[in-house]
Parts: C-alpha cells; sequence; structure tokens
C-alpha cells in the first residue's frame, strides 16, 4: 500500500469475538464481546504488534489468560507465522484506526489517508476503515462511503485472475467487517438488478460475494474513487463495474 500514514502512536486493533446490533432512537448502536485486542505501533513504516496491558480489575485469570493470548499473536504477527489474509488484516485495520483517530472531522481523513490499492488482500482497510466510521464516528452510510471512496484509488495492471477471499476467514477475523462487505455486495446487487434485470448471470459473475467468496477486485473498484487499469482489463472482469461508472477509470 503506498503513500499511506506511518506514525508511532500505538492503536488497538481487535481479532474475532461478536458483534452485535441494536436499533435504538439515535440509529443503529453496535457492541462487541470476546475480541482479542493487540496493539500495533509504526516503527521504521512496518507495523508491529504487542501485547496491551491487562485491564480488568479483580479478574486475575481471566486477565492473565487474555493477556498470554494477545501476546502470542502479537509474536506470530510478527514474525510472520499467520496466514496472509491475518497480517493484511492487523496492518490494514491498523492504519485505519490511526488515520481515523488523527482527524477531527472525518471529511479531512482524505489528505491524511490517501493510497492506491492493488486489488489484493489490501481491499480489506476498505470495509474496516468503513466500520470505524460508521460504529465509532457514527457517520451515515452514504457520508461514510463517500470518505473512504475519497480515500483510496485502485491501480491494476495486466490480466491477472481476480483474488477471492472467503468471506467466513474475514468474519473470523472481525465479524462486522464481514457483514460491511455483504451491504456493500448488496448494494452493488441493487445497482446491477436495475441495470440488467434478470441477467442473474451477469449479476453473480459481477458480485463482491461470488460463491461465499469475497472477489478483493470487485470490492476495490466498488469502493474507490478512481480506477487505474488497462483496456484489457476493463473490457473483461471489470466491464459492468465500467458500464455502470465510466467516468471513474483511467487506462493505463
Amino acid at each position: 500500500m503506498g503513500n499511506g500514514m506511518t506514525g508511532s502512536e500505538a492503536v488497538t486493533v481487535y481479532f474475532g469475538g461478536d458483534a452485535h446490533e441494536a436499533w435504538t432512537n439515535d440509529g443503529l448502536v453496535v457492541s462487541y464481546t470476546g475480541r482479542l485486542p493487540v496493539l500495533a505501533v509504526n516503527e521504521g513504516g512496518r507495523e508491529r504488534a504487542y501485547a496491551p496491558r491487562p485491564v480488568r480489575a479483580g479478574d486475575v485469570k481471566a486477565d492473565y489468560n487474555e493477556s498470554a493470548r494477545s501476546a502470542e499473536l502479537a509474536a506470530r504477527l510478527n514474525s510472520g507465522a499467520v496466514p496472509a489474509l491475518t497480517r493484511a488484516y492487523f496492518i490494514a485495520a491498523a492504519r485505519a484506526a490511526r488515520a481515523a483517530a488523527s482527524v477531527g472531522r472525518i471529511s479531512d481523513l482524505p489528505s491524511k489517508l490517501h493510497c492506491e490499492l492493488s486489488g489484493g488482500l489490501d481491499a480489506i482497510i476498505l470495509p474496516e476503515l468503513l466500520r470505524l466510521l460508521l460504529d465509532e464516528r457514527r457517520a451515515g452510510w452514504d457520508e461514510a462511503m463517500g470518505v473512504v471512496s475519497e480515500c483510496f484509488d485502485l491501480r491494476m495492471a495486466g490480466s491477472a485472475t481476480p483474488g477471492a477471499v472467503p468471506l467466513g476467514a474475514i468474519a473470523a477475523l472481525q465479524q462486522r467487517t464481514a457483514s460491511l462487505i455483504r451491504a456493500v455486495n448488496e448494494k452493488l446487487c441493487s445497482r446491477l438488478w436495475d441495470t440488467w434485470p434478470g441477467d442473474w448471470r451477469r449479476i453473480g459473475e459481477s458480485a463482491v460475494i461470488r460463491d461465499g467468496e469475497v472477489c478483493t477486485e470487485t470490492l476495490c473498484a466498488e469502493m474507490c474513487s478512481r480506477i487505474f487499469c488497462t483496456k484489457e482489463r476493463r473490457a473483461s472482469s471489470l466491464r459492468s463495474m465500467y458500464i455502470l461508472s465510466p467516468a471513474r477509470f483511467t487506462d493505463i
């Protein structure tokens, strides 16, 4: 991920657990249980993981168990002994949290965090930043999506096969992020249906979620403000997206 924000501030990245959604008079409120915290510190441009200090009062055993689990996960993240998706999520969540915490107004985020994505695992930062804006900054959907879009561009070369990640694997890392990917997919499929009603094959081939897997290329194409790609890719895997919003595309 190029041109991203760096800094030494420690931010907390949460793994696993459950997300609980409740509609109130003030809108949707999301709470979490059972998440495992890991501190992220940017050291020389690289995110390193650390176990946070114990915070529970009076529950020494639970505190020790959580601290030990956090320390184990932090060590595995730093040594590379985790799946590529887990490492990508840790980096993305840390950068998103650090950027979101650095601004008073979320409209200032694009000036703090503007990156080009490759359409691979780095795509996970898109729904994670969306989660922070919706759940922690209490932004509305359209506002949050607009800010996320302005933060990122998609740059793709060649005609490689789009990457696919099991949605269940994302849910295991961050349940709420997976649910937001579903929401993005539903809104995209609605637009596809409006343009090609009844064309289930095209809709299925152009969706973000296909057979339980997230197409990271399509996720980026749907959520990024600008798309830089070859004419070949524009005419193949990104053709439906190009027809929906041609102004976002630039040939490379």
